[in-house]
């Protein structure tokens, strides 16, 4: 086959392919012109998840009259002029791209004035020529998008629904928003107002725009100055864990990016806050020299390389922990003991063992008026908690505690062998029998509460919540809107018992998945999990004994609820072959 050379129009919609990979796309790089362009208010109106129509409007420099032609065409930019100027980029695009890819995919129209400059409007469609006349317009730029991938249907089918779309840009914006408050951000979709930022330059204000107060008051301010580094921003408190990492918000030198270092520094921050499939949720913001990170990696700019990965490691776990540590406010971890084992023993309900168990100056006074302390004989030779074998053998069951190591796992002799099990992951498992066992009865379901509970919450997860109404009723909730950003639940499951707004929003953070889930049971679990003991906590033999038992009593004793191992099993065959004395 002969070679040619591709026109100008094919060649838009190659590139298109590359940078507008959807309606969110085409946002994301009309909102960055905006923000390289000085603007200090900025509004974003979509409708049809953006596929029908993107409004985006600045109070920026504009366009000069003799440069808005120039704008359309591939590589034309004012931004960069040399190729040294790749690694001392401060502006949010630089590549002259995405005007000319979004216009060769829509139906594009601008108005933009510049200075003293009389307005401009030009008008657009799948790439052709721009139609260029004198207009009147307000200062700043105002883009249209209009029916997009009208001329590539291929690409068209592939995009989801309307609401998915939605999401996708309320997504991005929320981010751009994040990544600059001192600007005002405006967004609405379908005429609904979802969020207005006051571009007070607070963090923390954009936040509370963004995802309402009750969302804000679970983070810490965070600031740490280095030589050449600096760290800023919000991160969450231990006791307010999150179902995944959608709630880790990155940004670096006011680029929002995407980096499996950053996340893997935060998870060094809170080892041993948080239990495992628990994450923090964190808005991060790292300033560092232009020249130490590389963002010319990716078509979207999301994913960027540092010079010294190490040292930004470093500096973002050691600077997280030390605000943590300097916090007033305990850890999973760190929890006082009494309190979570007294509950612990409340919902298993075998209450026969350790019958009238109080606190009483550190010791557990059973009913036969015998006092065990509290750290039972455990502490005289670490790190292993190892006790002299005990007479308490429960008969029934065949098992004896031998001991606890490292204050999280219960080792336990068996006729056969030997087991180490895991003592938050037994319990857990336990919890969720019981819960499981209660909410066969459905009339026991659902609790009107005394007093109803009001929370804010955002605009796109009021959609959410509104939108799956049924199904929070179907398993015990009766949750009302008060208002665009506020509701109020009336009645919930009973055994709750105060976790009912922060399991709502952990539910919703499962459901914008869109992954098939059974929410009362994801219920149950998350129940089970906070309310479970935790590694790292010491146990009496009493209540290891009493743990064992109600573990063997339970189905599926062998695994948590979230699939994890209770125990792990050691044949005695297979420590006599260790030993070599088979």
């Amino acid at each position: 086959m002969a070679i040619k050379l591709l026109d100008d129009r094919l060649i838009n919609k190659i590139a298109a392919g590359e940078v507008i990979e959807r309606p969110a796309s085409i946002v994301k790089e009309l909102v960055e012109n905006a923000i390289d362009a000085g603007s200090t208010k900025i509004n974003v109106y979509i409708s049809g998840g953006g596929i029908d129509s993107i409004e985006i409007s600045d109070n920026g420099s504009g366009i000069p009259y003799e440069e808005v032609a120039l704008a359309f065409k591939r590589h034309a930019t004012s931004k960069i002029t040399q190729e040294a100027d790749l690694f001392n980029i401060d502006t949010m695009g630089f590549r002259g791209e995405a005007l000319p890819s979004i216009a060769s995919v829509s139906r594009l129209e601008l108005y933009t004035q510049y200075g003293t400059q009389n307005g401009v409007r030009a008008l657009l469609e799948g790439g052709q020529k721009p139609d260029i006349e004198p207009y009147p317009t307000a200062p700043g730029t105002k883009i249209i998008v209009r029916d997009v991938f009208f001329n590539t249907p291929a690409r068209k089918k592939f995009l989801k629904s309307a609401v998915s779309e939605g999401i996708h840009i309320h997504d991005i914006i929320s981010r751009l928003a994040l990544s600059r408050p001192d600007i005002s951000f405006t967004f609405a979709n379908e005429k609904k107002l979802y969020f207005k930022t006051p571009g007070s330059g607070e963090l923390r204000d954009t936040v509370i725009s963004i995802y309402g107060q009750d969302y804000a008051r679970n983070f810490l301010d965070l600031e740490w100055s280095g030589e050449d580094y600096t760290l800023q921003g919000l991160i969450s408190k231990p006791e307010f864990p999150r179902v995944n990492r959608k709630n880790q918000t990155f940004f670096v030198n006011h680029r929002w990016v995407k980096s499996p270092m950053l996340s893997r520094a935060v998870d060094e921050a809170y080892r041993g806050r948080l239990l495992s499939r628990e994450y923090p949720a964190v808005f991060l913001f790292l300033s560092i020299p232009k020249a130490e990170v590389d963002v010319n990696v990716h078509p979207q700019k999301a994913e960027v390389r540092f010079r010294d990965e190490k040292v930004i490691f470093r500096m973002i776990s050691h600077g997280i922990r030390d605000r943590m540590d300097n916090s007033a406010h305990p850890t999973a971890a760190t929890e006082e003991t009494g309190s979570e084992f007294q509950s612990w023993s409340n919902q298993t309900g075998n209450l026969d063992f350790l019958r009238g168990f109080s606190k009483t100056s550190g010791n557990y006074m059973t009913n036969s008026a015998i006092s065990f302390d509290r750290t039972g004989l455990t502490n005289e030779i670490p790190p292993y908690k190892a006790l002299d074998k005990i007479d308490l053998i429960m008969e029934d069951s065949g098992f004896a505690i031998i001991g606890q190591c490292f204050d999280s796992y219960i080792l336990v002799e068996k006729a056969d062998g030997l087991w180490l099990v895991d003592q938050h992951a037994a319990h857990e498992r336990i919890l969720y029998s019981r819960l499981a066992e209660k909410n066969s009865d459905a009339e026991s379901n659902s609790q009107v509460l005394m007093f109803p509970l009001a929370f804010d919450i955002s605009s796109e997860r009021m959609d959410l919540l509104e939108e799956k109404r049924a199904i929070f009723r179907e398993i015990g909730f009766e949750i009302e809107a008060l208002g665009p950003n506020s509701a109020i639940i009336r009645s919930a499951p009973p055994q709750l018992q105060g976790r009912e707004i922060e399991v709502i929003g952990e539910c919703l953070e499962l459901l914008e998945d869109e992954r098939p889930i059974d929410l009362e049971k994801e219920i149950s679990a998350m129940i089970a999990c906070k309310q479970a003991i935790k590694a790292g906590q010491n146990l009496s033999r009493q209540e290891m004994a009493m743990l064992i038992n109600d573990l063997l009593q339970v189905k599926d004793y062998k695994n948590c609820p979230h699939g994890r191992p209770t125990m792990i099993e050691i044949n005695r065959l297979d420590l006599d072959k260790r030993f070599k004395r088979k």
